[in-house]
């Protein structure tokens, strides 16, 4: 909002400096964003009389201006004819900078000497838009003849004008008035308001016009006055002169009453040309499907059935709060007009307006929300004003539809509310004085405050508004800055914060990149998560033994359940999405990673390696679905290997490594992944991931200890999301069961000094014991001077016999308090041999006669 200080004068005495004011104003939350500072570059610009008018010798269409600028007396050249002697007009001399005439682009250019048809031109007289007040350059700026001749022009026409951002619930500060009243508040000054009274003749306004509001739930008031008879024209200077300060461009006479109010006032205006207006009938209503409409600006708007429109009996004729219709737009040749105020629905308003990407400032108004108590006073002034610019003849009466008048607001001020908020009391007389100078009436009540709320103050509907108001008054910087008067209360760890951030630290720091999906996707999507012809998805996990596959003893955990993507479990659908696409809240968050996946992959074929960490949301019967925190992880087929522009293909191990990392970050070692078959994953890549070893509990593993799953993603899965050439790897880690078992103690130990000793072994097995299981038999024959296992081979093929495998495993044995011996660390290393034979059925390689 553009606020000349010269026109915000007329309302209020302004007592302050400019850039003073504009700090007072800020502070009281009304942002100054810019103090302009119009005729600043004015430099060697000064008010001169014009002294003598000569034609151009060689030029018909040039004259010769002789005119006393005060330190003498100077000749142009000029190509405008609307001068006469003694006028009163800006002369600009050699050196000054003003705005090219003749560029549509406002560009700054230095007056230099010209000749032009062989006579020298000393400098200018200027136009209004070579000064920058306005678009007029056919002709120069006449100035007032009260005018200081010699005087330099910024100190006669030059002003201030503030730039203001007005907060989205102060629609009352999107006004002169309203910027006055917060001066007026703020320096104590009084508030004048304008002259509304109206001459009127001729037959009552509802002889001449009426109006119909169909929809009064988007039009709570209507408000018309007629006048007949105007004299279309340009309006006067001063008129022109504050709207371009205001950044309107001045149109007609008429048009112009209509802005100059709607800046003035706050509220909107519109006028028609009542010859134009079918049966000089109004009807405001919805609009019909199908319907269209030609606005101001010339284009066809095709309108929604819940757009509002202003129409007569034949047709729209003026989208409301927004833009008039071309169809009764006021014309040069107008004498009638029906003058329009009305208060429109802000939600409505503001949906219509972003529609039809048509913001204007009428309808940045109305979307603030407009009290209905305006438009009466704004026709009033609007006609008042119209009277005295275009002549005419004012129609005695209001149209006023209004059928729902609002209560008056009434909110009460407990006595110590303003201490309790504020932290310091300005007394019940100051508070008093603040609200009253804001137009707040306020009537002492039991001690306390009854204050009723002015209608234009549509933001105040609490105490603590009413607080607010004392506060940005009375001034911050008053409220005091006093420490607490005891100790900070202790500080609680947001636990679910600070393990995702853990997460977020551990998975950045094994190389991945962190994505944000939105939680909404589609049942199709979520189908695509399945094989061609899973209809009722099986998953079979290994039991404790390692021996056979079996389902799970209890219900499977939502992280790797298929029945959540299947369609056998029903997702929460949105009643109203606003795409197919994004109708439904997610059970997994991997459809949506496979996509993401894919969209990379057409970037660069390696290092594709992704995460995220979101909710997914688990329906329930006859309840809000439980929402559930989960990471997600996406390994892309290759990564870069040491040598520069080596590509190395990624495997399970490097899924399953960045998975133990993470946990490791959150102290859960004793892991184990237990080999499962689930339908999205490849059948012989792919674990659950598990707190605790194997044993022999024939209900190993329990649900309750399923953390989540990794894996190879199943060819055809990844067809289904476009992913070809390549394998592709995900995990799903359920996040909050994680956070329960994590501990965040740690146990440090110090570094032992005595030297280990490495003993490889290699063991031939079942092909199908996992290696989890040989490790944790190693583990619990070695004991405590077994430190370290570390897998280097697996094989299988001649001379193991068929459907064996071969092992090989570096150990290592370390004391804490003396250096082994050979024979301790031979009779560890029998000790573990003896056990895997017992205990496994393995044969030690190096025994027998094969391997």
């Amino acid at each position: 909002m553009r606020v000349p200080l010269k026109w915000l004068r007329d309302y209020v005495d302004v007592t302050l400096p400019p850039d003073e004011l504009a700090h007072r104003l800020t502070m009281a939350g009304l942002e100054v964003e810019e103090v302009i500072q119009v005729g600043a570059d004015w430099h060697d610009v000064y008010v001169g009389q014009v002294l003598e008018l000569k034609p151009h010798p060689n030029a018909d269409r040039l004259q010769l201006v002789s005119a006393d600028y005060g330190l003498g007396t100077i000749t142009v050249v000029t190509g405008a004819f609307n001068l006469q002697v003694g006028d009163k007009v800006p002369v600009a001399l050699v050196g000054a900078r003003l705005i090219d005439g003749h560029s549509d682009e406002p560009k700054l250019i230095t007056l230099k000497p010209s000749k032009l048809r062989g006579i020298v031109s000393e400098g200018m007289v200027c136009s209004a838009k070579e000064l920058g007040l306005g678009e007029e350059h056919t002709g120069i700026l006449i100035l007032p003849p009260d005018a200081r001749m010699g005087a330099p022009l910024r100190e006669e026409l030059g002003e201030a004008i503030f730039d203001i951002s007005v907060t989205p619930n102060r629609s009352d500060a999107l006004s002169l008035l309203g910027v006055g009243r917060e001066v007026a508040a703020l320096t104590a000054q009084w508030l004048r308001y304008p002259p509304l009274e109206v001459p009127t003749a001729g037959p009552d306004v509802h002889e001449l016009a009426r109006v119909d509001v169909l929809d009064p739930d988007l039009c709570p008031r209507y408000s018309a006055m007629v006048i007949r008879g105007v004299k279309m024209g340009p309006s006067p200077r001063w008129l022109q002169e504050r709207l371009t300060a205001a950044g309107v461009r001045p149109i007609s006479n008429v048009v112009d009453v209509t802005n100059y109010v709607m800046l003035e006032m706050g509220q909107p205006l519109h006028a028609f040309d009542l010859r134009l207006v079918a049966d000089h009938h109004i009807i405001v209503r919805r609009a019909h499907p199908g319907e269209t409409l030609v606005t101001l600006d010339g284009v066809e708007r095709q309108l929604e059935p819940d757009m509002l429109l202003i129409a007569d009996v034949e047709r729209g004729i003026g989208l409301a709060g927004v833009m008039g219709g071309a169809n009764t737009e006021i014309r040069d040749d107008t004498r009638d007009i029906l003058l329009e105020a009305a208060t429109f629905n802000p939600i409505n308003n503001r949906r219509t307006a972003r529609a039809l990407a048509l913001p204007t400032e009428a309808s940045r108004r109305f979307e603030k929300g407009l009290p209905p108590e305006l438009t009466v006073p704004a026709l009033e002034r609007s006609m008042r004003l119209m009277h005295e610019l275009a002549g005419g003849e004012v129609a005695p009466g209001i149209i006023d539809v209004y059928p729902n008048p609002l209560p008056e607001r009434q909110v009460l001020l407990p006595a110590g509310e303003v201490q309790r908020l504020l932290g310091y009391d300005p007394g019940k007389e100051r508070v008093i004085r603040i609200l009253e100078a804001l137009e707040f009436a306020v009537q002492p009540q039991d001690g306390d405050l009854l204050v009723t709320v002015p209608p234009y103050r549509v933001d105040v509907t609490q105490p603590a508004d009413l607080v607010e108001e004392v506060a940005r008054i009375d001034g911050y910087e008053h409220i005091p800055d006093r420490l607490l008067p005891s100790g900070l209360p202790p500080q609680q760890i947001n636990l679910q914060r600070h393990w995702e951030a853990v997460a977020r630290q551990a998975l950045v720091g094994s190389g991945l990149a962190e994505c944000i999906f939105y939680s909404l996707t589609s049942r199709q999507r979520l189908a695509r998560l399945l094989p061609p012809g899973q209809d009722k998805p099986e998953v079979l996990v290994q039991a404790g033994n390692g021996d056979a596959y079996r389902p799970l003893a209890e219900p499977l955990p939502a992280i790797v359940d298929p029945a959540l993507v299947s369609g056998a479990v029903e997702p929460l659908q949105l009643v109203n999405p606003l795409a197919s696409e994004s109708d439904t809240l997610r059970t997994t968050a991997m459809g949506t990673m496979l996509e993401t996946l894919r969209a990379n992959l057409r970037h660069q074929d390696q290092d594709v390696d992704l995460f995220e960490i979101g909710r997914i949301f688990l329906p329930r019967p006859d309840d809000l679905p439980e929402e559930r925190r989960v990471a997600t992880i996406a390994l892309g087929g290759y990564r870069s290997g040491r040598a520069l522009g080596q590509r190395v293909a990624t495997d399970f191990l490097d899924l399953k490594g960045v998975v133990g990392a993470l946990l490791a970050r959150f102290g859960l070692g004793d892991v184990s992944y237990v080999p499962v078959v689930h339908p999205i994953f490849h059948p012989a890549r792919a674990a659950l991931v598990v707190l605790g070893q194997p044993n022999a509990d024939p209900a190993w593993p329990r649900a309750a200890d399923v953390l989540g799953i990794l894996g190879e993603v199943n060819r055809e899965v990844a067809e289904n999301f476009d992913i070809t050439g390549q394998r592709v790897y995900l995990a799903a880690l359920d996040l909050a069961r994680t956070m329960a078992m994590a501990e965040s103690d740690r146990i440090y130990q110090p570094l032992l000094k005595y030297p280990p000793v490495n003993q490889d072994i290699a063991v031939v097995v079942d092909e199908g014991l996992a290696n989890a299981g040989v490790e944790r038999q190693i583990r619990l024959a070695g004991g405590e001077l077994l430190r370290g296992i570390r897998l280097f081979d697996l094989y299988a093929g001649k001379p193991i016999p068929e459907g064996k495998k071969s092992l090989a495993y570096s150990l290592t044995y370390q004391s804490s308090d003396h250096t082994l011996t050979d024979e301790e660390v031979r009779t560890v290393h029998k000790r573990i041999e003896e056990s895997l034979v017992r205990e496994l059925g393995a044969r030690i390689r190096g025994e027998g006669s094969q391997g």
